[in-house]
């Protein structure tokens, strides 16, 4: 069994991120500044400050894998999605996947950390609200040595 402290010190981090959008109905009564636009709709996407090699910096210094889910075997896939405001900002943070023992809490915190550190999407030049979606793969290896985070680029 694996102990908590070396949890938090060794992780082999990588992490895989894609962004989509999804449509959610919006009524057309909305103004611009209230839409949410997906990343097909935007001229430029957000994105986290730095770029992605920032963001998977970010992401790997501060996601841990919980001990519940070592503990209990977990692993496998979380998926998020929330809103790049167009002052930088995240909301609406939803777990879109979870494969329990907190994984998804544990990525929903770190993702709280980045408040403020995003770039908003633009159209027309104009920064507007945006979707942003986030895959992380768990994985504990068959040797049970140390529990990584893995990503690979689905785009």
């Amino acid at each position: 069994m694996l102990r908590s402290s070396s949890l938090k010190t060794v992780f082999f981090i990588a992490f895989l991120m894609f962004m989509s959008s999804y449509s959610l109905g919006q009524k057309s009564t909305h103004t611009t500044d209230d839409k949410i636009f997906k990343q097909n709709e935007v001229s430029t996407k957000a994105d986290f400050e730095g770029g992605y090699q920032h963001l998977l910096l970010f992401l790997s210094t501060n996601l841990k894998y919980p001990t519940a889910a070592v503990n209990s075997n977990i692993q496998g896939k979380v998926i998020v999605r929330f809103v790049v405001e167009n002052n930088g900002t995240i909301s609406n943070i939803k777990i879109i996947q979870d494969i329990g023992g907190g994984c998804g809490e544990e990525v929903v915190r770190v993702l709280q950390k980045t408040q403020s550190r995003w770039n908003s999407a633009k159209r027309n030049k104009k920064r507007v609200r945006s979707y942003y979606q986030l895959s992380i793969l768990f994985k504990i290896p068959s040797d049970h040595s140390q529990p990584y985070i893995k990503s690979e680029n689905l785009n």
